[in-house]
């Protein structure tokens, strides 16, 4: 294909590019399409060596481009929607809500879920089906402290393995035993201790019919794609959540709160698997609901403080104008008859002596 040709059908495709359910797509997802078309023909396949983005011969695709870019701006529409990350109060919903129970086999699962996601800051369900019994181990650290933690590296987005990946630090995340009565730890050993021993899942389907005298409470079934990317959506409505959020909210909650607390990214990619810290950016850019409720607050103190603000000004005004008045009355020159006193003298060096205040009693 000519680049006349490639120019006109990038400009059509700009222009008519729809999602499957005819929503116009995002900016991001735009220059991806543009930069993705310009990489596949730059391959040692094709080796085009085009910089579409400057080459004159494709100016009217570039402006077709453009185009919608503004259009999408106009619409509200230009900035790439993040997973939002859980309210403050909607995480303590979640903590003392009865769906992240230890005392029925659902409520477990989901209380294991939920942590091994938030701690080991899991993607959405990216290889949550194959994670298996032996993926996570119970150990004690050196100062007799209990944790979980992942055993065993595994294939990743950022990690696919082979020649030519990096090596994953994600297994060193820690999930540590607190107070809490159904915390993380807790759960993931009373759920490692309840799973169907016939299966190697760790994700498994709980029993309809159980007890809890029973040794085993999950049935010989790992549990499906589908149900684990609902997972975030079940605990929401169960939970009774202000909104519903997805799997991956609980990761991007992760990263948000370790940014606010100030981890250095360095750490927190160790445990996410990003490999550059520009991909942190947009978790730590946008402030939370309690940043924003600071700042308004700093406004509002200011506003509703500024009439007495004010007022002490005036008062510190009208004081100071008070004394200076008294000030120039007290040095104020007196206006006297001296003529019968100094008649027929000559005053030649004057020399004026101030007493000290006397002390006040």
């Amino acid at each position: 294909m000519m680049n006349g040709q490639l120019d006109a059908n990038l400009r059509r495709f700009y222009a008519e590019a729809r999602k499957k359910d005819g929503e116009t797509y995002g900016k991001k997802t735009l220059l991806g399409f543009c930069h993705g078309i310009e990489r596949y023909l730059n391959q040692p396949k094709f080796s085009r060596n085009l910089k579409m983005s400057t080459d004159p011969r494709f100016t009217r695709s570039n402006q077709m481009l453009d185009a919608q870019l503004v259009q999408l701006q106009k619409l509200g529409k230009e900035n790439s929607q993040h997973k939002p990350t859980l309210e403050d109060k909607d995480m303590e919903k979640v903590k003392s809500s009865d769906a992240l129970s230890l005392s029925n086999p659902l409520s477990l699962l989901r209380n294991v879920w939920f942590h091994i996601v938030l701690y080991f800051c899991r993607r959405g369900r990216e290889g949550q089906r194959e994670l298996q019994k032996s993926s996570f181990k119970l150990d004690v650290d050196a100062s007799e402290r209990n944790y979980v933690t992942m055993a065993h590296d595994e294939v990743s987005e950022n990690h696919p393995g082979g020649l030519k990946d990096t090596s994953s630090t994600e297994k060193h995340a820690r999930m540590y035993e607190t107070d809490s009565p159904n915390d993380g730890y807790k759960a993931v050993k009373l759920y490692l201790s309840k799973l169907n021993p016939k299966s190697s899942a760790f994700f498994q389907y709980p029993s309809r019919n159980w007890a809890p005298s029973d040794p085993v409470c999950y049935d010989n079934k790992p549990l499906g794609i589908n149900k684990l990317d609902n997972m975030m959506k079940e605990i929401s409505q169960a939970a009774q959540l202000s909104r519903v959020y997805t799997n991956h909210s609980v990761r991007a909650t992760a990263i948000t709160l370790w940014s606010n607390a100030g981890v250095p990214n360095r750490h927190i990619m160790a445990i996410s698997g990003h490999r550059n810290e520009q991909s942190l950016a947009h978790y730590n850019t946008s402030p939370s609901t309690v940043q924003l409720l600071h700042c308004s607050k700093v406004l509002s103190s200011h506003i509703q403080g500024s009439t007495a603000l004010v007022s002490v000004e005036q008062s510190t005004h009208t004081a100071a104008r008070s004394a200076t008045v008294v000030e120039n009355q007290q040095l104020r020159p007196m206006s006297c008859n001296f003529d019968s006193i100094f008649s027929n003298c000559s005053i030649q060096n004057v020399q004026v002596v101030v007493s000290p205040a006397s002390p006040s009693k």
